[in-house]
């Protein structure tokens, strides 16, 4: 059952920073503004949310649940993988470069990581 642990954790994280990616091929799209909120901002935040999840699992299990390099290796990723979506999105018809996007998917990714960082945390001590 070596593939288990594959299919389970790194799989998820693999398919999902590629629908990241084709999303952000998509010319001109843009979400339907609302009154009182950034939708954007909203959508980045809760795709960087997600997609830190997928990454902390599979990071937490391919090196070998070391919490504190889990950590890093997934925000150090994110991060990287925000900036190279934003430019790439700069060469898509429609769409461009905004640093503040940047600063958003960093934001939803940084505080699930640090959640599941104390969570993670919080179970090596109990046991």
């Amino acid at each position: 059952m070596k593939s288990r642990p594959f299919i389970s954790f790194h799989l998820p994280f693999i398919f999902y920073a590629i629908l990241v990616a084709a999303i952000s091929s998509i010319p001109n799209l843009s979400l339907p503004p609302l009154k009182f909120i950034a939708t954007d901002k909203v959508a980045h935040f809760i795709e960087y949310s997600l997609f830190a999840f997928l990454a902390y699992r599979s990071y937490f299990q391919l090196l070998k649940q070391n919490k504190n390099r889990t950590l890093f290796v997934s925000s150090l990723f994110l991060f990287l993988f925000a900036i190279a979506d934003e430019i790439y999105q700069y060469f898509v018809p429609g769409r461009y470069f905004d640093v503040f996007d940047i600063l958003i998917d960093f934001f939803g990714a940084s505080l699930v990581l640090i959640l599941l960082h104390i969570k993670q945390k919080g179970l090596s001590d109990s046991q």
